[in-house]
């Protein structure tokens, strides 16, 4: 895209003569509308699930001066964690790539903080969730449709059927969905499901259950940020799909803004169908 620019030169061969991708084509700092997936739903999930412990690692070195450059290097030769193949740890970078690398520079820089609160923490587990749901349509789909409307119903049970009704009605509207076939639908579901119960969406081995995740007040700035950048407004704003990521109903965003204003992250006011949100901070130094 004309709008994203290198952030490094290619890397050449590495050892073992295995060609590097490298961290070309990241969003410039200020293109917060290059991040949400918009392609065609992909099963890319079958590949690999939350995935908490090794992005935390991976983030965790970038904070002690990894440079960006080295991380597909850092990973794929097992310095950041130890996996059985090479083809596992390829199957990871192209993971975090995704989700990760592949929108603007701060994205990195923000989840390498937030290492220093623990791997389990809410800023760290739900800034990582943030962006592995705008990465993925079909995440971000079955989140805001099907779970939301189970938890707006009052019901906390989700089953492997829920999943196989959303991929039912997706594959009736994109081509790609449907060429899906059986065994891809149930490993899709797996490490959705997988994924999720990681980063505290669902509760439960093998009966799932919807659980609000909490979100940290970094997340909420950096998906206001999006939807502020993407031309949302006012009552448009606060109404957005999004933030069902977190399971929040638009009376819990307005309490959530009033906190961010009180902070000084924004300036907000509502007074019946009128709201009034100025941003006061940019992501670089929130």
């Amino acid at each position: 895209m004309a709008a994203r620019s290198r952030i490094s030169e290619a890397l050449k061969l590495e050892s073992g003569g295995v060609l590097t991708e490298d961290l070309a084509g990241l969003a410039s700092d200020d293109d917060l509308t290059t991040i949400r997936e918009i392609a065609e739903p992909s099963s890319r999930g079958t590949a690999k699930g939350g995935l908490l412990k090794e992005c935390c690692a991976v983030f965790a070195a970038i904070q002690d001066g990894l440079p960006l450059v080295d991380v597909r290097s850092a990973i794929l030769d097992g310095r950041l964690f130890q996996k059985t193949s090479i083809e596992t740890r390829r199957s990871i970078w192209m993971a975090f790539k995704h989700r990760y690398f592949s929108v603007p520079p701060y994205v990195a820089r923000s989840l390498a903080q937030a290492t220093t609160f623990g791997a389990d923490s809410l800023e760290f587990k739900s800034l990582a969730y943030l962006y592995y749901a705008l990465r993925d349509r079909v995440v971000f789909e079955f989140v805001t449709g099907t779970v939301w409307e189970k938890w707006r119903s009052g019901s906390s049970s989700l089953e492997p059927a829920d999943f196989f009704a959303f991929v039912a009605a997706l594959s009736s509207e994109h081509a790609s969905a449907n060429r899906w076939r059986e065994s891809t639908k149930i490993r899709l579901g797996r490490n959705i499901f997988a994924a999720l119960r990681d980063f505290g969406l669902l509760t439960g081995t093998q009966k799932k259950s919807i659980q609000q995740p909490g979100v940290a007040a970094e997340t909420l700035f950096h998906l206001l940020s999006i939807l502020h950048a993407e031309g949302l407004r006012g009552r448009s704003l606060l109404a957005a799909p999004d933030w069902r990521l977190f399971l929040l109903s638009e009376t819990q965003v307005v309490a959530h803004m009033v906190e961010l204003a009180r902070g000084g992250w924004i300036r907000f006011e509502k007074s019946g169908r009128i709201v009034i949100l100025e941003m006061q901070r940019s992501l670089e130094i929130s």
